[in-house]
């Protein structure tokens, strides 16, 4: 159908053109393919980059966004208690370079305490017998009414984004009592507390309270074989009872008759350094803890263990929630919330969780909803909203969470 070409070449004359070019034996050269952009022929040669390349992002493991850039620990936790309250640390390192131990110190100082709101309320009910019979009773269940929990972790930031906090390590006082290297707490020797060979000389010529690098090389330079640096995180600047105080009578406002429990609970609260020896390791190992206790064992090895430990408790890690200012009765506050402000942005959301009996932690969506700023588009959201807001006013109404008499 096209045009025919003037000089037409039959099949045979190309057959014998092409053997002419190309005899046997001699391959003709692969025609190179085709490619949308010719600059990037030689990138699809190329192996993938080695993972050496890339070590400090290998390296660095899941990234803490509460801690600044190369401030993570030295060393890994062996383990932590059943309430996430304190972090174990065994190496040998940390027994006898104090150097090593204080600069893991002021690592796990970055670390910051997780402070909570919690408010728990129960009530007793009788247990009934399945026959449903009331007149057989077996005793009475706790029955939980509510249990919420709100963070406060960001009230210790001034800038959250970029990990800027108001903390500082400090050491313990002459004149407190807490264990210094002893069995039970006591006054440092010289002021009030118990003597002990070298320890007035080198208080005296301190001439003031030992810093962070002095109570390292106390600790390592101990000749007990089981010893354990703690290191607690402490947070200031906040009432507390303040707190206590309004959200009591905010249950109290939801017209509740049961058991109502305000609680402040601290998550990452203390750090202990163990020496690193095999009676350590088993102390801190769960599977042989719950073995001592079901034997019985804990009887004889507790009281052994407890005399045998010498502590140092007398570093810590103040995190300020506040700081006074120079205008007396003042206070600025490091996340910009006070403890009144910061218990009116969450009194209607506390209390429609209260009287929705809800189990969990509150978030930004709950302060949304308090305040009516986001509506369910389906239907079914819609009732249950309303059952349960129709619920929470019977409730107010009637009272709600008795004991069963």
């Amino acid at each position: 159908m096209g045009k025919p070409s003037d000089n037409p070449l039959s099949l045979q004359q190309q057959q014998q053109h092409h053997l002419r070019q190309h005899p046997r034996g001699h391959d003709p050269t692969p025609s190179i393919p085709y490619r949308d952009n010719p600059d990037d022929e030689d990138q699809h040669d190329d192996l993938p980059p080695l993972y050496t390349e890339h070590e400090d992002f290998s390296a660095i493991g899941p990234v803490n966004p509460l801690l600044p850039r190369g401030t993570e620990p030295l060393v890994a936790p062996f383990g932590h208690d059943s309430d996430a309250t304190t972090a174990y640390y065994l190496d040998s390192r940390l027994d006898s370079d104090p150097d090593f131990l204080a600069d893991h110190i002021r690592r796990l100082a970055v670390i910051p305490p997780r402070p909570s709101v919690r408010l728990r309320g129960t009530h007793r009910q009788r247990r009934r017998q399945r026959s449903g019979d009331k007149s057989h009773l077996s005793g009475d269940d706790v029955v939980v009414d509510f249990d919420v929990r709100i963070d406060l972790t960001h009230l210790l930031y001034s800038d959250i984004r970029r990990q800027q906090s108001w903390r500082a390590i400090v050491t313990a006082g002459n004149f407190e009592k807490v264990r210094r290297g002893t069995v039970f707490p006591d006054r440092a020797p010289g002021f009030g507390g118990a003597p002990c060979p070298g320890a007035v000389e080198e208080q005296l010529d301190e001439g003031g309270v030992p810093g962070l690098e002095r109570w390292c090389h106390r600790y390592c330079a101990s000749s007990s074989p089981l010893r354990c640096f703690s290191l607690q995180r402490r947070i200031v600047g906040w009432d507390w009872d303040l707190i206590r105080r309004r959200l009591e009578a905010l249950v109290r406002a939801t017209n509740y008759r049961g058991h109502a429990v305000v609680s402040f609970p601290v998550g990452n609260a203390r750090a202990d350094v163990y020496s690193d020896c095999r009676t350590n390791r088993y102390r801190l190992t769960g599977w042989i803890r719950f073995v001592f206790y079901v034997s019985l064992l804990f009887v004889l090895s507790w009281p052994w263990l407890f005399f045998r430990t010498r502590r140092w408790e007398t570093v810590a890690a103040e995190w300020y929630v506040s700081r006074p200012t120079s205008v007396p009765g003042r206070r600025e506050y490091a996340a910009g919330v006070s403890e009144e402000s910061w218990y009116n942005l969450w009194a209607p959301a506390i209390q429609r969780a209260l009287l929705e009996r809800r189990d969990g932690q509150l978030d930004q969506a709950d302060l949304e909803r308090a305040r009516g700023q986001t509506f369910t588009a389906e239907r079914e959201g819609s009732v249950r909203e309303g059952v349960q807001t129709a619920m929470g006013v019977v409730n107010r109404s009637f009272g709600w969470g008795g004991d069963e008499c």
